[in-house]
């Protein structure tokens, strides 16, 4: 798997974990969408979704400020979902940003109500000057 599939896999995994009400662990979840993953990409999604959802207060109000008329209850889970994604690598990674914002504008293109990539795109841009 490339880097966008596995950014990808990171927002199904945690969207499912948000979703789902009993308590699966985050092994059990990527297992759960790739049968036998396994190795150094097993270990970078799992980390990932681990760090994201370890940090998602400070994640949600690190973007929080940027949302424009829009409160963190009124906005999708998955523009949530992507949004902690996004701040997440802004935050913690050498990503460029460039790179940042072009997977979350297109896992949104997907995952997302329409135009919701717009407004996506607009609040990381917002939240990196």
């Amino acid at each position: 798997m490339n880097r966008t599939e596995l950014r990808e896999l990171v927002f199904k995994t945690l969207y499912q974990l948000e979703n789902n009400k009993t308590e699966l662990t985050i092994e059990e979840a990527i297992n759960y969408l790739v049968e036998d993953f396994k190795g150094e990409q097993f270990l970078y999604v799992k980390n990932f979704v681990k760090s994201v959802i370890e940090n998602k207060d400070e994640l949600d109000e690190a973007y929080k400020p940027h949302l424009k008329n829009w409160t963190l209850e009124r906005l999708l889970k998955t523009d949530r979902i992507i949004l902690r994604m996004a701040t997440y690598e802004l935050k913690y990674t050498d990503t460029p940003d460039k790179v940042i914002f072009n997977e979350a504008v297109e896992i949104a293109k997907i995952y997302s109500d329409d135009e919701h990539y717009k407004f996506i795109n607009g609040v990381l841009s917002s939240l990196s000057k």
